[in-house]
């Protein structure tokens, strides 16, 4: 069975050491905590650990010498807030300003994308939506591609069991969406990634994928 990855806060603090005095950073962090202190994975696990500060470390071992790191973390952090947390832009933009606000806003899928009753399809084409209206804007697109690693690398045998048709999605999303946007922006390292993790998948889809013809 398949490990599922965590960072804790106190790894996450070490990891950023050299910008964790940064305000931004520290109003950002306490933001998130508060935000997703309940929140929990399908696994059960926190959402903190398996998701926000695990997507926020793997952008941090990339991107630690960018120009925008700063900003590319505290998005990194705010990332779910507004769509999962009932955070405003409105809070975002006071705090962190026009920018932070207008890659978090371009981040936050709108509340009826949440629709359940929606097909397959149309979740897809939603996404394909999504994904072209961040895709300008380079720190939406650079979270969003360490999000989508994030999600793929806790897939497991029991992800899959419990929601085929919601792994299908998320691996054509992925082959067919989030890898183009990734090549568009020279991302190499993460398009080895994301190639490799989809090949698992697909693995652990196995029949699946011609029972649904997708």
């Amino acid at each position: 069975m398949k490990k599922l990855p965590k960072v804790t806060k106190r790894q996450l603090l070490e990891q950023m050491s050299d910008i964790g005095d940064s305000d931004m950073v520290k109003k950002a962090s306490d933001i998130v905590q508060k935000a997703h202190s309940n929140q929990k994975r399908e696994s059960g696990g926190s959402y903190l650990y398996e998701h926000v500060y695990y997507v926020t470390s793997l952008l941090l071992t990339s991107y630690r010498n960018d120009k925008d790191i700063e900003i590319l973390v505290v998005c990194s952090l705010l990332h779910d807030t507004v769509e999962d947390a009932g955070v405003k832009i409105s809070q975002i933009q006071k705090i962190f300003g026009e920018r932070v606000a207008e890659i978090v806003s371009l981040l936050s899928k709108p509340s009826e994308s949440k629709n359940k009753l929606l097909s397959l399809d149309e979740k897809y084409m939603e996404t394909q939506n999504y994904l072209e209206r961040l895709s300008g804007n380079r720190e939406a697109v650079i979270v969003k591609i360490f999000d989508r690693i994030a999600n793929v690398e806790c897939i497991d045998e029991l992800a899959v069991e419990r929601n085929p048709k919601k792994y299908l999605r998320c691996y054509k999303e992925t082959k067919n969406l989030y890898i183009p946007l990734a090549k568009k922006y020279d991302l190499q390292k993460q398009v080895k990634i994301l190639e490799s993790e989809i090949d698992r998948v697909e693995g652990l889809l196995g029949n699946i994928l011609l029972t649904y013809k997708y």
